[in-house]
């Protein structure tokens, strides 16, 4: 096709001598194509960021910074990424994100075969596409359930979650298969458990860290979870101090959040209510401390929004379930629910309920109102467990492997002629 060209980013530690090898394959292949090699990662970013299209991203299997977080920056700009080398970890390479695994001779058949499959042609009439952001990762086999709990500030949607997390425990039916993560900016779990300021335990920081080169096996994520005394589930404490948010990465926190939901029957969330609105093509730039949410709530099978009595907290909730359709999280997800204080009485809870349901969406179920779990009200645990059951026990199965696939008549099967 005329003016069709491949423009090839290039990334190494040093200059290995595939560096050289690429631009004679691409000599063979067309004269119009180019190779930029970049100096570092800070140049692969920037390049990334103007807005100019790229072919793909070869990268040496040795570079310093080659992790899950530079795969999706890359591949959410449009450009999929390329592992040079590093043949016998091929696999690991696909895992976190890489379109391709090519040794480092560049046999000039797979070469081509390569471009011709992942490379995106570049063509004069291109523009920049953002789409929908990076693709969402495919979970392979059986994937447990995954409850996100959040609230407006002073609701007490920490301790809920916390609850949940007991009574869900404690029923046999989840065989202790029971998980409780902290993914909030200001974090409570750790201190609602007993845990000192200074524990040198396990948190949220250290297991999204741990996923950032790959997936831990069952014996690895046991090393990054707290089992606190007395309790029928396990914890991983959240981040220690607000500005270390950064730290958790966006990617590195989604592929922990999957890997988590591989090993347990139900994981509970607590989570901020600052989802965040930006547009998916963001993803590419810095992220924002409404990022963990947003990520949170793409997994999430069910997110029950905590809320309390009074004008200011009915009129807090109203805005965040609003937030929360605008971020296309569907009613059927959400399970809303009133903490009556014991100041007020479920009488006044009630009457916030129904005025809560009125300015909702009708697809919307009508609040639950319960008493406030802080106050240790006997049984707290075992209605809230059974209530979020029974809701995902409504809730159709979410497909997490690429969506629908249609189904050709026929293929199914054969009819008798």
């Amino acid at each position: 096709m005329n003016g069709q060209r491949h423009v090839l980013l290039g990334l190494a530690s040093g200059t290995p001598t595939w560096t050289t090898t690429i631009c004679q394959r691409l000599e063979h292949h067309g004269h119009s194509s180019e190779f930029i090699l970049c100096t570092g990662t800070a140049d692969l970013f920037n390049r990334l960021g103007t807005g100019r299209l790229f072919s793909a991203l070869f990268i040496d299997h040795r570079t310093v910074g080659l992790d899950r977080e530079l795969i999706s920056r890359s591949t959410s700009a449009g450009c999929p990424v390329v592992v040079v080398g590093g043949d016998d970890e091929s696999p690991r390479w696909v895992t976190l994100g890489a379109a391709a695994v090519i040794g480092s001779d560049l046999p000039v058949d797979t070469f081509r075969q390569l471009l011709s499959h992942h490379a995106s042609p570049i063509l004069t009439t291109d523009h920049l596409d953002l789409g929908s952001g990076p693709p969402e990762s495919a979970s392979h086999g059986w994937s447990g359930r995954l409850v996100a709990v959040t609230g407006p500030g002073g609701t007490g949607a920490s301790g809920l979650a916390r609850h949940l997390a007991a009574g869900m425990g404690n029923d046999p039916r989840m065989r202790g298969s029971v998980l409780l993560l902290d993914a909030c900016l200001e974090a409570d779990q750790a201190f609602l458990h007993g845990l000192p300021d200074d524990h040198l335990g396990p948190d949220l920081q250290a297991a999204t860290q741990a996923h950032r080169g790959g997936d831990p096996d069952r014996a690895g994520l046991e090393k990054l979870i707290v089992r606190p005394t007395d309790r029928p589930y396990g914890l991983i404490p959240g981040l220690r101090r607000r500005r270390d948010w950064p730290s958790i990465g966006g990617p590195s926190l989604r592929a922990t959040l999957v890997n988590l939901r591989r090993h347990h029957l139900v994981s509970v969330v607590d989570v901020d209510p600052l989802i965040d609105l930006t547009p998916p093509g963001q993803a590419i730039g810095p992220s924002t401390p409404g990022e963990p949410c947003r990520i949170v709530m793409s997994l999430a099978d069910l997110v029950v929004v905590v809320g309390g009595t009074g004008e200011h907290a009915a009129r807090s909730m109203e805005r965040l379930l609003s937030n929360l359709g605008d971020a296309g999280i569907s009613a059927s997800r959400l399970l809303p629910i009133l903490l009556a204080e014991p100041a007020t009485g479920r009488r006044t809870a009630r009457r916030e309920a129904r005025r809560l349901d009125r300015a909702t969406p009708a697809d919307l179920d009508s609040p639950l109102v319960l008493a406030d779990s802080t106050s240790g009200s006997p049984g707290t645990d075992t209605l809230l467990a059974r209530e979020v059951l029974g809701a995902l026990d409504l809730l159709a199965g979410r497909l997490d492997d690429g969506g629908v696939v249609p189904v050709a008549v026929g293929s199914l099967g054969t009819l008798d002629q």
